[in-house]
Parts: structure tokens; sequence; C-alpha cells
């Protein structure tokens, strides 16, 4: 019998937070800590993390599918899968003649792995109405929580119980993946928190058969630090990984690919992204964000922050095609085909009756909730976009994870300049200065945060999509962070290339495959394109056909039916649009 650990490091490359579900008179929502008020990342958030991630690999590296991938199954009954085996069976039996088994990797609570607590931060959110682009009050969408800053570092301690070889490949791909830095862990992942990298691997073993070998485990305290190194594990397992082809029978939860985007935001003047904690620590009224405590020479561009600006610039570049569309329908017909056809939802919905309150940030899973007296939709474990508009399906809703990762963007370089600023709210009838509305901001003066963006499973509609709203970026039409209206945050994309990620050819088909060079990342094989070049031109005119194409072929469900718009029966009278069959 053999003893099998496997250890690393979890370094965080964003803040992290891991929540308790617990808040307090500081902040909304807490992190884990133990009795002593350490730190620490629990086992099964691992665990969890770590099984997700194999579950959907496993169907495209030659294994049985696990059971929640399958669509037209009752998630009800056991599973004989090998992800099952190795993470233990989903749903349990003790039934004779059942295969059910409990789990064969043990994942331990990840501790920190410098001494000394780490020092946390308060991080402040706000909603925003993506019509108006201001605070959405409305909806009372103020809330904060306790992270962790970057570079914080977890000791990892996995253990292997009587592995076949088939556990060790699956545990190798997603610790494979894990090392290549595509690890995502705790709450607010989508919106720029929770990032790691999984360093310094090592994978154990110390022979217990023999008397002299077990005394000696079950009188060490801490025996994995004296199991014998193997060196080479993952990438010897990993050699053993072959890929197959994405078909009509993979289950549709199952990776395919991804890309990730980076660049450069350069801001083109002062920028400000408010953090109240340190307004208040520093005696200004508004302060940047920092990645540590009063450390200011690291400030940070948040991820929440940067995915509201793309998120509400793509839902109007959608909605600006569809009214563009509907424009061209008879007169009497414009509003109706609006409303079935929009491919975002109304992000204003005004209160309609007595006893309707207004949603300042209505999306897909509220209008599902409002119909569900009149509508019964398919469960969303079925079809999880079934009855979600475009925006929905590529941001997200609290019914549907997003698959878009907007990560929080550090400084580039070591030496952001600060501008002061001071302002007056002004009295619209006397002309004067409004009394007690003085107030001052410290603001970063022109700088550049390195910024990345990950999509799993990308579509080509989905990346025309995107194309546009950076293209705008690039082209300096955008804002970000607060006080866009009085001139800061004017920002410009820069440096921008594109990293694809494929398991086979066939998952990303329009690829050039004979002119591009590639290279090895975790299980993937990847390519970069330059935004520029003759490829990434050929490719972004794809996309853009595929997205408009999607626009106009998407009709919304009955369940998901607008009921209004901000535009049609309100301010076409006032605004109207030239040209109607243009």
């Amino acid at each position: 019998m053999m003893y099998r650990v496997i250890t690393g490091i979890l370094r965080a490359r964003t803040a992290v937070h891991i929540g308790s579900g617990k808040g307090n008179e500081v902040t909304d929502a807490l992190i884990c800590r133990d009795p002593r008020g350490t730190p620490f990342i629990p086992g099964t958030a691992v665990a969890g993390a770590l099984r997700s991630l194999v579950t959907r690999l496993a169907p495209r590296l030659g294994f049985t599918p696990c059971v929640v991938l399958k669509e037209d199954e009752k998630r009800d009954r056991t599973c004989a899968c090998e992800v099952c085996h190795l993470f233990g069976d989903v749903n349990p039996s003790d039934q004779r003649g059942s295969l059910s088994a409990a789990s064969r990797l043990l994942v331990f609570n990840a501790v920190p792995h410098a001494a000394g607590q780490p020092a946390t931060l308060i991080r402040d959110g706000v909603g925003i109405d993506r019509a108006s682009r201001t605070a959405a009050r409305a909806a009372s969408a103020k809330f904060d929580l306790e992270v962790l800053p970057p570079l914080t570092e977890f000791e990892l301690r996995l253990e292997l119980q009587d592995p076949s070889p088939d556990d060790e490949r699956l545990l190798a791909a997603g610790l494979a993946e894990w090392q290549a830095g595509r690890m995502w862990l705790g709450g607010g992942v989508a919106r720029g928190l929770g990032a790691f990298c999984l360093t310094e691997l090592e994978y154990g073993v110390q022979d217990i058969e023999e008397v002299d070998g077990l005394m000696a485990f079950l009188k060490c305290a801490e025996p994995w630090k004296h199991a014998v190194k193997q060196d080479g594990w993952l990438q010897e397992r990993t050699r053993e990984l072959y890929p197959v082809p994405y078909t009509c029978d993979t289950p549709r939860a199952a990776y395919r690919g991804w890309v990730r985007l980076t660049g450069v935001l350069q801001a083109e003047g002062p920028l400000l992204t408010n953090d109240e904690t340190e307004a208040v620590m520093s005696g200004f009224d508004h302060m940047p964000h920092f990645a540590w405590m009063r450390q200011w020479e690291k400030p940070v561009l948040t991820g929440s922050g940067l995915r509201g600006v793309l998120r509400s610039h793509a839902e109007r570049i959608a909605r600006t095609k569809a009214t563009l569309r509907a424009l061209r329908e008879p007169e009497a017909s414009k509003k109706d085909y609006f409303l079935a056809h929009c491919p975002a939802c109304d992000p204003n919905r005004r209160a309609t009756g007595k006893d309707d309150k207004a949603i300042a940030l209505e999306n897909c899973d509220s209008l599902l909730k409002r119909n569900e007296g009149s509508c019964q939709p398919e469960e969303i474990g079925h079809d999880p976009e079934k009855d979600l508009c475009l925006a929905c399906r590529l941001f997200g809703t609290t019914r549907l994870g997003s698959r878009l990762i907007v990560e929080d963007a550090p400084l580039r370089g070591d030496k952001p300049e600060f501008k002061m600023l001071d302002f007056l709210a002004i009295d619209r009838f006397t002309g004067g200065g409004a009394q007690g509305a003085k107030f001052d901001a410290l603001a970063l003066w022109k700088p550049a945060f390195e910024i990345g963006i990950h999509l799993d499973n990308p579509r080509d509609w989905e990346l025309g999509w995107l194309c546009l709203v950076l293209r705008d970026l690039a082209d300096g039409w955008l804002g970000v962070g607060f006080g866009s209206a009085k001139g800061l945050g004017k920002v410009r994309l820069k440096d921008c290339s594109a990293t694809f990620g494929y398991l086979t050819p066939e998952d990303m088909p329009y690829l050039p495959q004979d002119r591009l060079k590639k290279q090895k990342s975790g299980i993937y094989t990847t390519v970069q394109i330059t935004p520029g070049c003759s490829e990434w031109h050929a490719l972004t005119k794809g996309w853009l056909l595929a997205f408009d194409g999607k626009l106009e072929g998407f009709e919304r469900s009955d369940c998901v039916r607008l009921e209004e718009d901000t535009y049609f029966g309100r301010a076409d009278c006032l605004y109207p649009i030239g040209g109607h069959g243009s």
C-alpha cells in the first residue's frame, strides 16, 4: 500500500473572496476564517472547482460523460463514470449491486503559506444602471465584501487512495490547467476576483506496506513533507491524454476551447475608481482602488468596473441594431417587432402599476420570476439558454453563470502619478456654489492597466460582438471609472492580442491552422493572433457576419417577452431616427 500526496502553492493573481456567508457591521460579506481568525480556503471550494473542471474535460479526453452533463437523463441516479470514480458518486446509493463509492481524492483546507495573517481589504461595489450609466438607486444595488489581496499564497494538499491509471490522468488534466493559470476560486470570479495559478506542484509517495514504513508514517505529524518526490509525474500523466473530437453526442457543457484577450488600457487624463475605505483613511472624498491596503504604488482597475462598461456598451450595440431592423417594419408593428426580437433586456424598466416596483437592472432572470405564474419555462439545467436573451447568455444572470471573466487589471509600471481634483456643485437657480456640495478626489494621472478577458467555449457570434465593443474601446468612445461625465476615465485600448486554446482543430474551424504558430498550454494547443494582421481581419469579418446572423434570427420566448421599451413609445417622438427605411 502506498501513501500518495500532491502538494503545491496556490498564488492569487487578483484579489480573492472566499465567502463565509456571513456579514457584520463592517462589511456585507466576510471571508472564511478558522477559530484563530486566520483566513483559509475550504477544501470543499477547492474540490468543487477541480471537479467541475475535470467533469467538463472528461468527455473530450475519451472518458465517459458524467450523468450531470447528460440532458436527457435523470440526475438522481448513481453514476459509474471515471470522474465519479475519482471524486465519489454524485448520488451515492447503498443498494445491492450499486457501483457507488467514496472519493479516492482527499482535498484538505488550503492554509496561508507565509507566517502571519494576510491583510484583508474591503471591496466596494455598486450596480450600474445600464441606460443612464449612473448608480442603480432604484435597485439598491450597493454592496461591499472582504477580500484578500493579490499574491496571497495558500498551501494545497491532495491525497490519493488506491487510484487507478484513469484517476491519475484525470487529476493530472485538471492540475495542468491550474498550473497554466486557468484557475478561479470563490465569489465574484466573473467580475475580476479569485484568479489563481498553481505553482511548486509536487507528487510524493511513501511505502506503508511494511511495518517499519507504516510506523514511521503514523509517528509523523506531517507525513506529506517526508514523502519521496516523483519528478515528472504531471508531464507523464498528461502525455497519456488524447483529446477526441467534439461530436453531436458530446454533452453541450463539455469544454471545446477558450480565448484570452489581453491588452493595455491607457487613460488619456485623470482616472478614478472610487474606494470608500481608502477615502475615509486618507481624508480625501474619493480615492482610487489599491491592490493592497495603503499601498499607493499599486492601484488596480477592478474587473467589476470594466465588465460593467463592456456589458453596457455591448447591450447598446445590440439594441441599436435591433432598433434599425424594427424601423423597417410597418409603422403599426415597429414596437411589437422590437419587443419580440430585442437581444438585450431593457436596462431601465419603469413601474407599470401601483404595486410594480421599478427594476433598474432588468434581466431575463427577473422577467422569468415575474412571469412564472403564467409561464412555466423548462428547467434551467436542461436548456440553460432557452429563455435567455443574447446579452444574458454571454454575460450571465443569477440563473446561468457567465463564461466571460474580466479580471482585475493591475497598473502597468511601478510609479503611478496622482492628481488632486476639487469639485463644487453649482446651484442651478443662483449660478453660485451649492451649499455643502464641495468635495475633492485624488485621481490617477494617465495610468495604464494590463487587462485580461477570458471566454470559455467562444462562439463566432460572441467573438464578433466582443470585437465591436473592443473596437470602440480602442477608438476612445468608452469611459471607465468614477466621474466619466466630468471628463474623467477617458481610455483607449492598445497592444491587444488574442490567444486561442483548443483540444482538437475542429473546436475552432475558423482558425487558419496552417499559417499559425502552435504552442502548448496545459492540455490545450494554443495560437496567438494580434489584431491588425491579415489573419485577424479575415477572422473578424466572419465573426461580424455571424453576429449579424444571430441577431437576425433571434426571437424572445414568451417567458421573457419585454412589456415595454425605453425608446419605442417614449423617446421615438422626441428623437426620431431619420431614414426609417435605412
